[in-house]
């Protein structure tokens, strides 16, 4: 017989069996929070209105209105790197069961992965292009980007239960 050793830990077990409990029904909300409004802003000459919905102007920008043209970000961080946010998933799980991590941080940690792809999505869109008339205005030919606002109010919140 090999020499091996086994070692009850209790106290160990019983605070991942906690964590993978609370793991149960807690989440991480990613993307624009309720509540986020602009804030007072000037930029070449133009002023930024504070107060309008954050939520709101991404939503008209991800999904487009009757003056706004489609450039979805958050679907398609989603959906273009759903191999790599399911890896990190795993990867925050198995620290979980390991004792190595807690929900609360790998939550955070995950939200905050999802975070960075957003908003590199919205850094990389080009298409469509703005209208000239935008351009113009806003002197930059970048979508989804004119005083920042948006992609800096992307955010994620965990929730536990």
């Amino acid at each position: 017989m090999a020499n091996s050793k086994v070692s009850d830990d209790r106290k160990a077990f019983d605070r991942i069996t906690k964590e993978l409990a609370l793991l149960q029904d807690s989440y991480v909300l990613v993307g624009f929070q309720e509540g986020s409004v602009t804030h007072a802003q000037n930029k070449d000459q133009r002023t930024k209105k504070p107060g309008l919905s954050m939520p709101e102007i991404a939503a008209a920008n991800e999904f487009g209105t009757d003056d706004i043209p489609a450039r979805p970000f958050m679907r398609t961080s989603y959906d273009d790197n759903k191999a790599q946010i399911d890896r990190v998933i795993t990867k925050e799980y198995d620290k979980i069961v390991d004792g190595q991590s807690t929900v609360k941080r790998s939550l955070g940690l995950i939200g905050l992965f999802m975070v960075d792809l957003i908003q590199q999505k919205i850094r990389a869109i080009t298409t469509p292009p703005n209208a000239p008339s935008t351009i113009k205005k806003k002197k930059s030919s970048k979508p989804l980007i004119d005083f920042g606002q948006m992609i800096s109010a992307v955010t994620s919140k965990v929730v536990l239960k």
